[in-house]
């Protein structure tokens, strides 16, 4: 058994590695997720594509799109966020969209999807890493390659 006090099993675990695992690992699908979200197909994602922006959700690629874009768009895009879900057209939804993907968004949140999952893997290695081999233990590593590479 691993705990956090050594004293009563003989066996530490350092569970602020063990929540940075964690933590990498959720936000690394969450921004897998918001990304298919974007471009991935209805039939496989099983929700609404676009729906994140019709939405106004403060995603990475939306932050990021805020950060990279000009005066002129960023101001245009602030009108978009400020008007109610309802009121925004698809036209609206496609120009933001749009925006995303000429201002590099969608790769800048994938690339640190990756990154957030490499030190995932990075945490997973100090933490179970010295552990037998285990199907548990793989899936543990396995589940982080997925969420990255998944398409739906």
């Amino acid at each position: 058994m691993i705990t956090a006090d050594s004293t009563t099993t003989g066996v530490g675990a350092d569970l602020d590695r063990f929540n940075r695992y964690g933590y990498y690992m959720g936000a690394a699908f969450q921004i897998q997720d918001d990304v298919l979200n974007l471009v991935g197909d209805m039939a496989r994602y099983g929700k609404e594509i676009g729906g994140d922006i019709a939405e106004g959700k403060r995603t990475l690629m939306l932050i990021h799109l805020l950060r990279a874009c000009p005066d002129g768009t960023r101001e245009r895009l602030r009108e978009f966020l400020a008007t109610p879900r309802r009121g925004r057209t698809a036209t609206d939804v496609r120009w933001v969209f749009e925006q995303m993907q000429r201002h590099g968004s969608i790769e800048h949140a994938r690339t640190t999807a990756r990154v957030l999952a490499g030190a995932a893997l990075r945490e997973y290695g100090v933490v179970y890493g010295s552990l037998p081999a285990s199907p548990d233990r793989d899936f543990l590593r396995d589940v982080i390659l997925y969420m990255i590479e998944r398409d739906l």
